[in-house]
């Protein structure tokens, strides 16, 4: 580590490592590599200073945000070099304090947990509370669907990898046998959490479901396609924007949808619209909720995309009362962020149905990071989430994370599985969400210390 010392073997460093974090993501999902890229930075990063620092914040985000991202090329062509910056920035703000705390004389474990708690702010800041949240690719994701999740969510988690990687970077110059030890005690943890949970609840009290996976097609297909599933089906889910229209204002469109619900006596979740009631207005993107005897209720998209045509975005998560019980109906980027579904689940929803969209040309490896998403809001909120998208990947998960079956991209047809009803409440849910929070407030304090006055003379003053 302390052979680097050129600025362009730095730079490497930051770069390669940049590139090597993306592997621990999806499509190729090697979670535990996020531990040495992570270290690569950090070992970059070590007696760096001011402008420099930033640089080599910013060169591993490009290079992490740029590769991981690539897919929003397709979406938004050479604008996609711009948003690639912005989420740069945040790499960029986290190797500008770390240098400042080394430079203010921190080192050892005091630096080591404040690094951790540095880059859980800044990513959570990212994900969460920045205009354009992006809540894909962050530390947390890394290990998977695991135990710790359902305690301290996906941003706790992020924290226990990054304090791992900084117990072990900062005490390497020098024997440092505590650090080390909590260390791989971090690290045994984070591995016994991921070992892959038995004794999933019971499905005694599930939901027969069925997703039907089509995009660009006619009511009639969506139609069709229902009544040609088994008959015992029970639960049926269509699509975000499935019907992309407000069908109560198309009355015979709108009877169809009662008639099927009738015949086959099943619970209809399906993403459609509601339009103003005047001739002209905002549209909302919604969750309708229909059965035999009509409207059970509605959901209105919370997290509506940014830079979309996506409706005017909802101001509240709740449940919807059916013949099973509170069923949660998010829409497809509402589970991206943490605060929907833990709202639902607080408020009684027993399990998730849930209508989604990701285009056909967005492509394979889109498709890949957003199913990961579902997984982790299942496991922190320890609850079954069905989810059905217009060309996949759409999946029943169970409550410890895990796909129970899907239908993959960019197939189009249907799949079907048992969905069990929880009632019980995480920690996570109860009160562990808050932990990004305590971070955030525990690094914001640390960053106040680290730009007061210094009370001693600067070394060789």
């Amino acid at each position: 580590m302390e052979g680097i010392r050129s600025f362009p073997a730095r730079s490497a460093l930051a770069v390669a490592s940049g590139a090597l974090s993306t592997t621990a993501y999806p499509p190729l999902d090697f979670g535990w590599l996020v531990f040495p890229a992570l270290a690569g930075l950090m070992v970059s990063l070590r007696g760096v200073r001011g402008v420099r620092a930033r640089a080599l914040g910013f060169l591993f985000g490009m290079s992490a945000f740029g590769i991981g991202f690539s897919w929003l090329l397709d979406m938004f062509g050479p604008l996609a070099l711009s948003l690639w910056c912005v989420l740069a920035l945040f790499p960029t703000c986290f190797a500008w304090l770390l240098a400042r705390a080394e430079e203010r004389g921190w080192n050892g474990a005091k630096l080591a947990w404040f690094a951790a708690a540095n880059w859980t702010a800044w990513e959570f800041i990212r994900g969460e509370l920045f205009t354009l949240r992006f809540p894909w690719m962050t530390n947390g994701l890394a290990p998977g669907a695991n135990g710790l999740l359902s305690w301290i969510g996906v941003y706790g988690v992020g924290f226990l990898v990054m304090l791992v990687v900084a117990l072990l970077v900062c005490g390497w110059r020098k024997p440092w046998a505590e650090a080390r030890g909590l260390a791989l005690l971090l690290l045994a943890v984070l591995g016994i959490a991921s070992i892959p949970s038995f004794g999933i609840p019971s499905a005694d009290r599930g939901i027969k479901t069925a997703g039907v996976q089509l995009e660009a097609v006619s009511l009639s297909e969506y139609l069709a396609a229902t009544r040609a599933l088994p008959e015992d089906v029970e639960y049926v889910v269509w699509p975000e924007v499935s019907v992309p229209y407000d069908i109560r204002l198309q009355e015979r469109d709108w009877q169809e949808v009662l008639i099927l619900c009738r015949e086959r006596g099943i619970t209809l979740t399906f993403g459609t619209k509601r339009m103003p009631a005047g001739p002209s207005g905002p549209w909302h993107n919604i969750a309708l909720t229909v059965d035999a005897g009509g409207v059970r209720g509605e959901h209105n998209k919370v997290h509506t995309v940014h830079m979309f045509d996506d409706g005017v975005a909802g101001n509240s998560a709740r449940p919807v009362t059916t013949a099973f019980g509170k069923i949660g109906t998010p829409i497809c980027f509402d589970c991206d962020y943490q605060d929907v579904m833990r709202k639902m689940t607080a408020a009684g929803a027993e399990a998730f149905m849930v209508p989604f969209m990701d285009a056909i040309p967005w492509g394979a490896k889109e498709h890949a990071q957003h199913a990961e998403l579902f997984r982790t809001r299942a496991r922190e909120n320890g609850r079954w989430v069905f989810a059905c998208g217009s060309s996949g990947i759409s999946q029943a998960i169970d409550p410890n994370g895990r796909v129970v079956t899907s239908l993959g991209f960019p197939e189009q047809g249907v799949f079907t599985a048992t969905v069990g009803r929880n009632e019980s409440l995480t920690v996570f849910t109860r009160i562990g969400w808050v932990t990004p929070w305590v971070v955030l407030a525990a690094a914001a304090i640390c960053g106040v210390f680290l730009f007061l006055p210094s009370r001693k003379p600067a070394a060789g003053a």
